[in-house]
């Protein structure tokens, strides 16, 4: 088992939602329908605003919070298979939901993992808090695909 610090473990969050982004960018340049190219950056501006919310945090954080270690037994290729992940232009706006659901979910049990794992009262919650964020924002994304659906 390795450990990790807290604020190590934020900064891979942060990159997972940069590669997020950097995906969403890609596909939207690639659709070849125009709702489907919104909603991709709508998707890629919630990414955008999920890394700022979490560069905010840790920028605020206290040092003893980012300086908590936590168990680091878990995968971190995921912003390698965002930039790696190739779809067909032709895109539905389901299938952007049913993607930004896989990945988002993927993230949120990382982060809930890492905050169930916690060493310190301190941690957890903080952790809990971001899934919350995160938990929240993914609805949110949801609830935008409709709109899109029925612009």
């Amino acid at each position: 088992m390795r450990l990790k610090p807290v604020k190590d473990f934020l900064l891979y969050i942060e990159d997972c939602h940069q590669a997020l982004a950097d995906l969403y960018k890609r596909l939207s340049v690639e659709a070849t329908d125009h709702k489907v190219k919104l909603l991709l950056e709508y998707m890629q501006n919630k990414e955008q605003v999920s890394y700022q919310n979490l560069n905010n945090f840790v920028q605020e954080a206290s040092p003893s919070l980012l300086d908590t270690w936590l168990d680091n037994n878990f995968d971190q290729s995921f912003p390698l298979r965002c930039k790696n992940l190739k779809l067909n232009p032709e895109l539905a706006i389901k299938d952007v939901v049913s993607l930004a659901m896989k990945l988002d979910v993927q993230l949120i049990d990382l982060m809930q993992t890492a905050a169930f794992d916690s060493h310190t009262i301190e941690a957890e919650l903080a952790l809990e808090k971001l899934t919350n964020q995160e938990e929240e924002m993914l609805y949110q994304a949801v609830i935008a695909s409709h709109d899109f659906e029925y612009m």
